[in-house]
């Protein structure tokens, strides 16, 4: 680093009006400022302060441009720049008054000069010339301002709480009409995350539960939504990136009236199809008139019962499906007699009629030894 100019009251200092720390300083404030400081000539690639050196400059940029550098990681001697400040800016105003470490390094890639001015001269300006403190004042309580509106940003993207106390419909209907974005995590109270819904906006992308993905996973966590555990949700555009491309096509609102429609009637058809029931194929191929959309899943389901006899609890947890879809196209099944229960079945093909087993027991001979 070069030698500091002479100081000299005649001195310009038109650009310390051109910092916005200082533009509505009077001429007196700001040539005190400029008589207590001095500026420095930097060559290109000149440090202007190291990490870890005492805070007890103020630096305004005259010309050039400082790289602001800070280690890759912590303990490592490589650094990276991470910002540029350009001619006009401050470094270290708040240093002023915290007498803290510097926290990065800084250079001047280009070179350049930078009026500097210590902690001492600069309480002694502060003293004197209260439009100083009363600016300091103003840019602090705006930068504090700012800080708690962010604060207030960020908690709003992060919401948790225990499902006794909260309708997981309603905290979907939160985030939907708020427009987040960010992960909301269903948690057992094991502590074991059970299902995740990825928002985008507000916009549904995607969900999992479990062996399920997509719309099924999300019908499925209502039927019936869980009312012990936690729930939390986390903001942030990475939570969404980081997973699989969106994979949930209707309006979140949809969605949520869709589910709830569903719950409603998975009470029926669990009633209607015991868990513990098995059923079995009449014939080999499968008529399927409904909803084109649930063919894939009703030939699944055709498949599983032709090959094996599994129990509707065994369908459910299997099936890529939510326990409604499953259950209705069961039902669907039933309906159009394609299928048939297996203990019926099996009733049918063991039972005595009534009346010849009276019959039998009526002639029979009565054995008295017996």
């Amino acid at each position: 680093m070069a030698s500091p100019e002479p100081r000299s009251a005649t001195a310009e200092f038109a650009f310390l009006r051109e910092c916005e720390l200082f533009s509505t300083l009077s001429d007196q404030t700001l040539q005190a400022l400029l008589l207590r400081g001095q500026v420095a000539s930097y060559q290109p690639g000149d440090d202007v302060f190291h990490i870890g050196d005492p805070a007890d400059y103020l630096y305004v940029i005259k010309s050039g441009v400082v790289e602001i550098r800070r280690p890759v990681a912590e303990s490592s001697p490589e650094m990276t720049p991470v910002a540029y400040i350009a001619a006009g800016d401050v470094i270290g105003e708040v240093a002023m008054f915290t007498k803290s470490e510097r926290g990065s390094a800084a250079r001047m890639p280009g070179g350049g000069e930078i009026f500097r001015i210590s902690r001492d001269s600069f309480h002694s300006v502060v003293a004197g010339f209260p439009d100083l403190a009363l600016r300091l004042c103003f840019t602090f309580a705006q930068r504090l301002e700012a800080t708690v509106r962010n604060m207030r940003k960020e908690r709003q993207r992060e919401l948790s709480g225990n499902l006794k106390f909260f309708d997981l419909p309603t905290v979907i209907q939160t985030i939907i009409s708020s427009g987040m974005t960010g992960t909301l995590r269903v948690i057992d109270p094991l502590g074991i995350v059970t299902a995740e819904i990825f928002f985008d906006s507000g916009h549904l992308c995607r969900s999992t539960l479990g062996h399920l993905t997509g719309s099924e996973a999300f019908f499925q966590l209502f039927q019936p939504p869980p009312t012990e555990g936690a729930f939390e949700f986390k903001g942030g555009e990475r939570e969404v990136t980081e997973g699989a491309s969106c994979d949930i096509l209707l309006p979140g609102m949809t969605m949520l009236m869709e589910a709830v429609r569903m719950q409603d009637e998975v009470h029926q058809l669990r009633r209607q199809i015991p868990a513990s029931s098995q059923y079995r194929p009449l014939c080999d191929d499968l008529r399927w008139d409904d909803d084109e959309a649930l063919l894939p899943t009703a030939y699944d389901i055709w498949y599983r019962l032709h090959a094996e006899a599994p129990t509707v609890r065994e369908l459910l947890d299997t099936v890529p499906a939510s326990h409604y879809t499953t259950l209705s196209i069961l039902s669907k099944l039933l309906e159009t007699m394609q299928i048939v229960a297996r203990q019926d079945d099996l009733r049918a093909r063991t039972s005595i009629p009534e009346t010849s087993l009276t019959e039998a027991t009526r002639d029979a001979p009565l054995d008295l030894d017996a």
